[in-house]
């Protein structure tokens, strides 16, 4: 794995860092301008107090759009109806680089710039929740760009237009409001269809895994049998004159029969793998008959599945099989598995590792199994680690909720 990947993984794992270093840049360009005309402002104290906690409680929203985002709009949208609802105050136009013709100009509090991050609360509920949500926040975003018109009306003084500066206010804000929103749906459109288009890559993958299947069944029958055929007829025609040949007739058709009947056991074991649908409420069904044989297996599984699509939840039973199976082949027979699975409201990520019991390997694999299930990982949609550990082995498998969520 590259260290662009692993950055994109942590990224993708810590999203409230991330929007927490957003929000403090969003603070840091647009909080002092507000605190000039906080300092200025000719309000009482009472007033200024609450513009500015409205202003903080916006900028806060940002820092939880990902991880909270309808609560993170509810506060947003409470804090600038208060904002709106708060008098007019009056400013010195001088110290805040303002050209006016008198000596000082009124306002309504919402010209604060710390206002403007309310869109990127907008933006985010029209990428990251349903339409019908988005909707929702679209009309209050326009409503509340009607009051904000109105409330400019009452400080008639400041606009030189007059009624037409007012239209063009409502006109900017309304086109502001409603384009933030369009970008914020395109995303959640894209983010829909790259879900989609994962899943009918899954379909494709499994359609080719199930041609694959009947060229294997085709290779092992055909070969086998005609090894076994051929070798049987030719023993039992010289069993009389050369019993020794005969012999080694049966042994090869002994070991030609072992190994057909291992290939069409795994085979058949993917045919009824795929039949079944397995999802994640039986992996602990699985690591029970597992632990059932007598190796030392640990279950650890935290925090509840998110909105995983079938493929995902399937993909993820295959690597936690796949994991167990590499193990007991592999490690040695104190070796001890632990299968651990970790759900956030972000990513769910499967684990499992063996710690080699100080013998491994213990008996040849081809990584044909793994290569599987790394497929069958990246067709979902997740990510796929698989590879030494401190003695042992480790397979590694995330899902992103929030894309998987995207699709429905």
């Amino acid at each position: 794995m590259t260290w662009t990947d692993r950055v994109d993984r942590w990224t993708r794992t810590h999203p409230l860092v991330l929007d927490v270093l957003f929000a403090l840049a969003v603070a840091a360009l647009m909080g002092p301008p507000s605190l000039d005309i906080l300092l200025v402002a000719d309000s009482p104290a009472w007033v200024l107090w609450v513009a500015g906690l409205c202003g903080f409680a916006v900028l806060a929203a940002v820092a939880l759009r990902r991880i909270a985002t309808a609560p993170a709009f509810v506060t947003a949208g409470l804090a600038m109806a208060v904002t709106v609802a708060l008098p007019n105050t009056v400013v010195q136009p001088a110290p805040l680089g303002l050209a006016s013709d008198g000596d000082s100009m009124e306002i309504p509090l919402f010209f604060l710039p710390t206002s403007a991050a309310y869109l990127v609360l907008l933006y985010a509920v029209a990428a990251r929740r349903p339409r019908r949500e988005s909707l929702l926040a679209l009309g209050i975003s326009v409503l509340g760009a009607l009051l904000c018109t109105a409330r400019t009306a009452t400080a008639y003084g400041a606009l030189p237009a007059g009624w037409l500066t007012l239209l063009l206010a409502v006109l900017a804000l309304v086109a502001a409001v409603a384009g933030t929103w369009a970008v914020g749906c395109f995303r959640f459109d894209r983010r829909r269809r790259l879900a989609d288009e994962a899943a009918e890559a899954a379909q494709r993958a499994a359609a080719d895994e199930r041609q694959r299947i009947a060229r294997d069944m085709h290779d092992i029958v055909a070969h086998s049998l005609a090894v076994i055929v051929r070798q049987a007829e030719g023993g039992s025609a010289i069993a009389p004159k050369a019993p020794d040949r005969a012999a080694q007739a049966l042994s090869v058709i002994a070991g030609t029969a072992r190994e057909a009947l291992a290939d069409m056991r795994d085979t058949l074991r993917v045919l009824r793998e795929t039949e079944s649908r397995p999802s994640l409420a039986g992996i602990p069904a699985l690591v029970d008959r597992v632990r059932a044989t007598g190796v030392d297996v640990r279950l650890s599984e935290q925090g509840r599945p998110g909105a995983l699509t079938a493929s995902a939840a399937m993909a993820a039973y295959r690597l936690v099989q796949e994991g167990l199976t590499n193990s007991v082949k592999h490690a040695g027979p104190r070796a001890v598995v632990t299968v651990s699975i970790t759900h956030t409201p972000q990513a769910s990520v499967f684990v499992v590792e063996d710690d080699g019991g100080g013998e491994r390997p213990s008996l040849p694999g081809t990584g044909a199994g793994l290569r599987g299930v790394r497929d069958r990982v990246r067709a979902a949609g997740g990510t796929f680690e698989a590879g030494p550990v401190d003695g042992g082995f480790r397979v590694r498998a995330e899902f992103r909720v929030g894309e998987q969520g995207a699709s429905g």
